[in-house]
């Protein structure tokens, strides 16, 4: 019978707190046997070649993992292994946080396809399924100057398919366009039917709106939304401001549990689109609404992810390509989240295979319509 003998060590790991990390060892020999241990007390149960936390707190950062592996005829311990728990992760299928740390897009987006990059006509709609979608482009240059037949606009967005490995195998992107004239009706739609007159969207309370562009000058709106088979109860509201009333609706909003999603202005008007959810009613949202240019966007959005908020909503703020961007996170949380950018492809992919979701993209105004994706984990 061989001794045992580690042959890949157990590795620090760094996860959002609310979700588990795995250790795991290599080892070569006969008949192993395996025991984890945390700061050097046995955990009962924990007996095979890998180990599963349970649910993170704070209070598990810094912890030291080792695994003794064993037989008759000798043992060998690993090397400590130290967990990192990072700002706080949204609870699994909360639609609302833009997939930021959500089983889609936390392990490098599962085994997620080729991403496609499309544009969305007026009055057209798409829907891709399992697929994960990124928020339209917030943009200035969207609309053809004095067209109002419904035809002015288009928008554009990235989706990527998702495998069943993914976690998300039920998550659908969904892209949709109409009259501007029939948004308030396309809103209060049957849930069991489609809402829109050209079978744009399902309305339902397991549909999150991700992101709204309102055009009334073009009679024009396009919005995208996330549906999943695997949640439910996430009821709608959309409110309508002036912009010197935002940020007091948008903090009324966050205090009664419920997250902005979706925001745009509306002939000198600011109208969001705000969710609860039943299976979160208690919790308490602090929010933070700023307005930047396209080039001072990421910077803004990076001061809001410093602060621990998570973007969740980013829209057109005026006829000029400036973005409202919203930030929400649990009242009290201000860990630093990770933030970063990206533009060529290139840099795109590599986000997406570090975990990063993409909260918003924006861009300057035709022609130069140079896009930067903003990424949140």
């Amino acid at each position: 019978m061989m001794a045992p003998a580690i042959a890949a060590q157990p590795t620090g790991q760094s996860v959002p707190m609310g979700l588990s990390a795995t250790f795991s060892v290599v080892a070569s020999g006969s008949s192993l046997q395996y025991q984890w241990n945390r700061d050097g007390a046995a955990i009962a149960g924990a007996t095979g070649a890998s180990y599963v936390t349970p649910a993170t707190t704070f209070g598990d950062t810094g912890a030291s993992f080792t695994v003794k592996v064993g037989n008759s005829v000798g043992s060998i311990e690993s090397a400590p292994a130290t967990l990192t728990v990072t700002a706080r992760a949204p609870k699994a299928g909360d639609l609302r946080f833009q997939q930021v740390d959500a089983a889609s897009t936390v392990n490098g987006y599962g085994n997620a396809g080729t991403g496609i990059f499309s544009g969305l006509n007026g009055r057209m709609g798409s829907t891709f399924s399992p697929a994960l979608g990124t928020p339209l482009v917030v943009s200035g240059g969207d609309c053809a100057p004095g067209v109002t037949n419904g035809m002015g606009c288009a928008w554009f967005f990235s989706e990527l398919p998702l495998a069943d490995s993914s976690g998300s195998p039920a998550l659908l992107a969904g892209y949709g366009s109409d009259f501007y004239s029939s948004f308030q009706v396309d809103l209060q739609g049957d849930p069991s039917s489609l809402a829109f007159g050209n079978g744009v969207t399902l309305v339902s309370s397991a549909s999150v709106i991700t992101s709204l562009d309102l055009e009334p000058a073009d009679n024009l709106f396009a919005l995208s939304w996330a549906q999943s088979a695997q949640a439910a109860g996430f009821d709608l509201a959309v409110q309508t401001v002036p912009p010197s009333g935002l940020q007091a609706a948008a903090t009324q909003a966050g205090a009664g549990g419920r997250v902005v999603t979706a925001i745009s202005s509306d002939g000198g008007q600011v109208t969001f689109v705000s969710y609860g959810w039943q299976a979160d009613a208690a919790t308490v949202y602090e929010v933070q609404v700023v307005t930047a240019t396209p080039a001072t966007a990421p910077a803004a959005a990076a001061g809001l992810a410093a602060q621990g908020y998570i973007i969740t909503a980013t829209g057109v703020a005026d006829s000029s390509g400036d973005a409202y961007i919203v930030g929400t996170r649990v009242q009290g949380d201000t860990m630093a989240r990770p933030f970063t950018t990206a533009q060529d492809s290139a840099q795109i992919e590599q986000m997406w295979q570090q975990g990063y979701a993409t909260v918003g993209v924006v861009s300057g105004p035709a022609p130069g319509f140079a896009m930067t994706s903003l990424g949140e984990r």
